[in-house]
């Protein structure tokens, strides 16, 4: 936390030292100081998939995958808007036009399905970007940067800035803590080996509550049979053969 504030008081501080006492306080406490505290949901979102549904042996993406990573890149950024509040306004909802769309997953093998999500995720959440950073120090100071640009409210969101990245939990305790779910930055949720009305579920309780999160939220059902078809508004991505 100390080295975060160190970093953002080099970064905007100066411009946060012109605010009256007053203002830059309730700043503090209504944005920056949540922002920074913020951590993902690991209740609801999980960083590997349901038990049961194992992920494959990671390596390169066949040219059926390669084309559907091109189809999810479109649609999990459409919609996003710019993430910018006014910059007199930091405790408003920032600019997004679509803050929760859906995708099925359809085509395909389950293992090629979560071969794909599962590198989908990982270039999505910048872990990549750790994995080349150069070493441990170098990797903490790229975390610093994102949660600096996190809390910078006026800013513009780039297409390069992480998001986060999970699996919807099927379990009880996973299923209720989403419903206290709020998403911290931009957010792509894998549904993935869930019976249909896990996943209903969860999409009829995010859509109640999209209006009131500050960032988009993406939910990919990985569904190769097809059977959920009927899902109202979902954009269906073909994961052709490789």
């Amino acid at each position: 936390m100390g080295a975060t504030l160190v970093l953002l008081w080099n970064s905007v501080g100066w411009w946060l030292a012109l605010l009256p006492a007053g203002v830059l306080g309730w700043v503090l406490l209504r944005h920056v100081l949540p922002t920074l505290l913020a951590r993902f949901n690991g209740a609801a979102l999980r960083l590997a998939p349901p038990p049961g549904t194992a992920l494959p042996t990671a390596g390169p993406l066949d040219a059926g995958q390669r084309t559907a990573w091109e189809a999810l890149a479109s649609w999990c950024h459409a919609g996003t808007g710019d993430g910018r509040r006014p910059w007199w306004r930091p405790g408003a909802l920032p600019r997004v036009d679509q803050r929760l769309t859906v995708a099925l997953l359809q085509g395909g093998s389950n293992e090629r399905h979560l071969a794909l999500a599962e590198a989908f995720s990982r270039e999505l959440d910048g872990s990549h970007l750790l994995s080349t950073a150069g070493g441990r120090w170098a990797g903490l100071w790229l975390r610093l940067r994102v949660k600096r640009d996190d809390v910078q409210w006026w800013r513009t969101r780039q297409p390069a800035d992480p998001w986060d990245c999970g699996y919807l939990a099927g379990d009880p305790a996973g299923r209720e803590a989403l419903r206290h779910f709020r998403p911290r930055r931009a957010t792509l949720v894998v549904a993935a080996g869930l019976p249909p009305e896990v996943v209903r579920e969860a999409l009829l309780w995010l859509g109640a509550h999209q209006h009131g999160f500050a960032h988009p939220v993406r939910l990919l059902w990985l569904e190769p049979s097809g059977k959920a078809e009927s899902t109202d508004h979902a954009t269906v991505i073909r994961l052709g053969p490789g």
